[in-house]
């Protein structure tokens, strides 16, 4: 079964110019980017992905894993600061964000962060935990480099 945040083995279903369409089961057809695709393929083969929500909350799957998945605790560096927070590289295409009004202390570019990656049950979004509400009263702490 496919759910947003996991990886999964989903079959082919069909090719468009943009990528593969995959079998997410009850989340749909999940698209593959073309930028993703495996070298070899074919309609009905299964390829291992990991599923989550592009920058337009559209459900995408891809071929790289991520560096945590919810549910774990990861190291990320923060990777660009813009006028809504700081964003976090995750080893995916779209950079988890940190909004301004979740940091207990202002993140920089370079830094590397502890943070907890977890599934918004409402919004299907990955996020982190915030910095000022540290899971199981551990605190989350800049870390050199």
């Amino acid at each position: 079964m496919a759910n947003i945040g996991e990886r999964a083995s989903l079959r082919i279903l069909h090719e468009k110019t943009f990528g593969l369409f995959l079998d997410g089961g009850e989340l749909g057809e999940i698209l593959l980017p073309r930028r993703e695709m495996p070298v070899k393929w074919a309609l009905g083969d299964s390829v291992d992905v990991f599923i989550y929500l592009d920058s337009e909350d559209r459900q995408v799957a891809t071929l790289k894993i991520p560096k945590a998945i919810p549910g774990q605790f990861s190291r990320l560096k923060c990777v660009a600061i813009t006028g809504v927070g700081a964003f976090l590289d995750w080893g995916l295409p779209k950079d988890l964000l940190v909004p301004f009004r979740e940091q207990k202390v202002r993140m920089d570019v370079g830094k590397s962060y502890i943070v907890h990656v977890h599934l918004d049950e409402q919004t299907n979004r990955i996020n982190r935990q915030h910095p000022h509400r540290p899971a199981h009263g551990s605190r989350l702490l800049p870390i050199s480099g």
